[in-house]
């Protein structure tokens, strides 16, 4: 009688433990649903913090627009521990305007097709910031002008850090190009350089040529905002002494179809061929201008092309030296042009490196 009493309490005894089970088992997707749901970011926090103050991210997700909706669900890339897959959807820099003029977001006026500076509510505030901005780097590393897109005046929204570029009081920048004449360069012999328009202007066409500054910088950041004819040879001399012109950051495109996949952005050390190669052809915006960006620290030089990040490369040569525009032998048949608009530079205290 006993042994069965015994029995029945252990098998009421599991019947509880079972269910208990159960219960634990049914609050924990409860509880992973609500992480992951996606009536929020909070599952791109985790890798992604600063996407918690970020301007596009705060403003989109106040109407309910989170990550997911432009960049689809990405499970893999949220899963991968090795940062090796990307999200499903990125957007070039000549996709975000028409991604934006989604008409279930920003909607354009009198039938066009992108959403324009036109387009918003309060056009006292627009113009008050292009009066401000325009021909300026922004905070995200991307210089202001009339064919900016979306995201070089709303916000950084690039997972890569840009120039650390603050505010006016805080940072000297110079103007190294004065729109008017060649001041402050060394113009070559019989060169293919000249200024029309407000902008400097290179033909690269049956030989290559290089416009130097008249000073020399040691530590340095730096703004080229260009455009070009495509295909082209050109770039930028980072630190010239002599006959040791330093690494130069690329402005080319590939004109046959077997050359090297090395795009804008690219650097190139003089006898050593490409040290820092830029594989993404869509980060150009080939009908307008474009902004490169340049941090050089003692023997490290840091590359952004319109904000985003292409990596960084240490190199041997001068610890100073000058800056220098070139535009080499056109890759074509037609003369290739380099239309460079701006030139801002900021000197940065010597590295301790």
């Amino acid at each position: 009688m006993r042994s069965k009493q015994r029995n029945h309490l252990y098998l009421i005894g599991g019947v509880i433990i079972l269910a208990a089970f159960a219960g634990i088992l049914a609050v924990c997707p409860a509880e992973e649903s609500e992480t992951e749901k996606p009536s929020g970011n909070s599952k791109c926090y985790v890798c992604h913090p600063d996407m918690k103050t970020e301007e596009i991210s705060t403003m989109h997700l106040e109407m309910d627009v989170t990550c997911d909706v432009c960049h689809g669900a990405s499970t893999e890339h949220m899963h991968d521990e090795m940062l090796m897959t990307e999200p499903d959807i990125l957007f070039g820099r000549k996709e975000v305007e028409r991604m934006c003029s989604d008409p279930s977001c920003h909607k354009p006026g009198e039938g066009r097709d992108v959403y324009g500076r036109q387009d918003h509510k309060n056009q006292e505030a627009v113009e008050a910031f292009f009066q401000k901005w325009t021909g300026r780097m922004r905070p995200n590393g991307r210089a202001v002008n009339a064919g900016s897109v979306c995201t070089d005046c709303h916000g950084t929204h690039n997972i890569s850090k840009p120039l650390d570029v603050k505010s006016e009081e805080d940072v000297e920048w110079i103007a190294a190009f004065n729109g008017t004449d060649f001041s402050g360069w060394q113009v070559p012999d019989n060169s293919c350089w000249s200024v029309k328009s407000g902008r400097i202007i290179g033909i690269g066409e049956k030989k290559g040529d290089t416009l130097w500054t008249q000073e020399s910088y040691e530590d340095y950041q730096m703004a080229v905002t260009f455009r070009a004819t495509w295909p082209i040879h050109a770039g930028i001399w980072l630190r010239g002494q002599d006959a040791n012109r330093g690494p130069r950051v690329e402005i080319t495109e590939p004109a046959q179809a077997n050359a090297p996949k090395a795009y804008t952005g690219s650097v190139l050390i003089p006898g050593k061929g490409l040290a820092l190669v830029n594989l993404r052809e869509d980060l150009v915006d080939c009908e307008s201008w474009n902004t490169i960006s340049i941090k050089v620290e003692g023997d490290k030089a840091h590359i952004w092309l319109n904000g985003e990040e292409i990596g960084s490369v240490r190199f041997a040569g001068p610890d100073k030296g000058h800056i220098g525009l070139f535009i080499g032998k056109s890759p074509t048949s037609k003369p290739a042009e380099l239309s460079v608009r701006e030139v801002l530079i900021q000197r940065l205290a010597k590295s301790e490196s």
